[in-house]
């Protein structure tokens, strides 16, 4: 596949003609990094890979809460509105009621931090 050529399964021509900047269109990415660390960054869960079957699942919602500037992040907005379901697979051995929002975060893993930031 070339650059540009499908966007979400739409053939790129279908967008060729739109001004993205009248729309005000903003787009972000986010990168995830599996960092090669004993424990994860917010919890003292191992830091590892796990195949086979999940222990369990759990679905979520986005719920937009107030920032510290007492504005609504406008993605979590969006995904409140259009319902946007995350599943999300549980392996006992590498999740805690951290990962499930049932617990605020620990002190930060220094070892994670420290390899995140190099």
């Amino acid at each position: 596949m070339r650059r540009r050529e499908i966007v979400l399964g739409i053939p790129w021509e279908y967008f060729k003609d739109f001004d993205f900047t009248q729309l005000g269109f903003k787009c972000g990415l986010e990168v995830h990094y599996q960092l090669n660390t004993k424990k994860k960054l917010h919890c003292r869960c191992p830091a590892k890979m796990v195949d086979g079957e999940p222990d369990a699942a759990t679905i979520r919602h986005m719920r937009p809460t107030l920032s510290e500037l007492g504005e609504y992040d406008g993605t979590a907005l969006m995904e409140f509105k259009t319902r946007k379901e995350v599943v999300y697979l549980l392996y006992d051995e590498v999740v805690c009621t951290y990962e499930m929002d049932d617990t605020p975060p620990f002190l930060i893993n220094r070892e994670a931090l420290d390899i995140a930031i190099e």
